[in-house]
C-alpha cells in the first residue's frame, strides 16, 4: 500500500493545474458531470472542515443514485511551503467497499472540476483495475438525480447488454454492466438470471426512466425502438396502446386499456401523461414481468 501511495502522489503532481492553482475554497460546493447520461459519478459534495474537506460522491444506479458515502479529503499545495487553503490545486479522496477501492483525484480549474477515478479490485476476481475521467460543473442547489427542462424529454441511460452479468454484491443478486449495476434483485438469484436473458434475447441496450429519483414508470428500448422478439418463459399482458388513456380512479392516475389498468402512478398526473406519450410513441403492446406478484423485473415489447 505504501508503494501504491506513492505512485498515487506521482499521479496527482502530473495531473495538478500547474500553470493556475486554485484554493481550498474552488472545490467547497456541489458539482455534476456534464454528461447526463453518464454510467459513472453524477454528482460529488465537498465541504470544509479545518485543514480538509469532506466528499460526498453519488454514481449511477437503479433505481436512485448510489450513494458512495462521505470521506475526508487530502488537499494538496503545489510546495511545501504553500498555503493549503490559498493554494490547494488537487483533492484526493479515497471510497472503499469490500471488493474494490476507488481513489478519486479532483482538481479546479476556471469554475470547472476535472474528476479522475482509480479503480482497484482487492476481491482476488482479476478483473482488470481502470480508470475514468469526469467533467463536473458546480451547481448552485445539489438536487441529486433530477434533470432540469422539458418534463417530457425522455430520461435513458444506454448500455452494453453484451457486458451484461448476474453478480452476488452484498449478499444481493444484480445485473450489472462493467461495476455499475442496472438491477437489484436481492436474494432471487433465479430471477436475476432469467432477466439477464430476456435483456440479451431482446437485445435491450437503454433503460428509461420517468419521475426518477423514485420512477414511477420504466421501460426498455433496443436501438432506439420498442424491444422485439420473444425470450424464453416469458410473462406478458397484451394491451392495445391507441386505446390507452389516463384516468383518475379513486383518488388515483392510472393509464388503462378501457376497464383493464395498466399502470398506477398515484398522486403523479403528470408523469403519468408523460408515460402514456412514451407507450404511444414506441407502440408498446405487451405489459412483461419477471417474478409476478411483486415482479423483479418489469418491461414493454412492441
Amino acid at each position: 500500500m505504501k508503494a501504491g501511495f506513492k505512485i498515487l502522489i506521482i499521479l496527482i503532481c502530473m495531473l495538478g493545474y500547474s500553470s493556475s492553482f486554485a484554493a481550498m475554497a474552488d472545490f467547497v460546493g456541489h458539482w455534476k458531470n456534464n454528461d447526463n447520461n453518464t454510467r459513472g459519478i453524477t454528482d460529488i459534495e465537498i465541504r470544509p472542515v479545518g485543514r480538509f474537506v469532506r466528499v460526498r460522491v453519488w454514481g449511477q444506479c437503479h433505481p436512485r443514485n448510489c450513494d458512495w458515502g462521505v470521506v475526508k479529503g487530502t488537499l494538496f499545495a503545489p510546495s511545501v511551503n504553500s498555503s493549503i487553503r490559498r493554494t490547494a490545486s488537487t483533492v484526493m479522496a479515497v471510497f472503499k467497499n469490500r471488493f474494490r477501492e476507488k481513489t478519486v483525484i479532483l482538481n479546479v480549474h476556471n469554475n470547472r472540476m476535472r474528476a479522475e477515478v482509480y479503480t482497484r479490485f482487492t476481491d482476488r476476481s482479476r478483473r482488470s483495475h481502470y480508470t475514468q475521467v469526469y467533467r463536473m460543473r458546480r451547481t448552485s442547489r445539489h438536487r441529486q438525480g433530477h434533470r432540469h427542462g422539458n418534463n417530457t424529454k425522455e430520461d435513458c441511460i444506454p448500455f452494453n447488454s453484451q457486458r451484461a452479468r448476474v453478480e452476488k454484491i452484498n449478499n444481493r443478486w444484480k445485473i450489472t454492466v462493467n461495476t455499475m449495476y442496472l438491477m437489484d434483485f436481492g436474494p432471487h438469484r433465479r430471477q436475476a438470471r432469467r432477466s439477464l436473458n430476456i435483456i440479451k434475447d431482446l437485445q435491450m441496450n437503454k433503460q428509461c426512466f420517468v419521475g426518477r429519483p423514485k420512477p414511477s414508470f420504466e421501460y426498455f428500448l433496443s436501438a432506439n425502438r420498442a424491444p422485439r422478439g420473444d425470450s424464453r418463459r416469458e410473462d406478458c399482458v397484451s394491451f392495445n396502446a391507441h386505446r390507452a388513456s389516463v384516468k383518475r380512479i379513486n383518488g388515483r392516475w392510472k393509464i388503462v386499456d378501457g376497464s383493464h389498468m395498466l399502470f398506477d402512478f398515484g398522486n403523479k398526473g403528470d408523469e403519468a401523461r408523460q408515460s402514456l406519450r412514451i407507450i404511444k410513441k414506441y407502440r408498446f403492446s405487451q405489459s412483461c414481468f419477471v417474478g409476478r406478484p411483486n415482479a423483479s423485473m418489469k418491461y414493454l415489447k412492441h
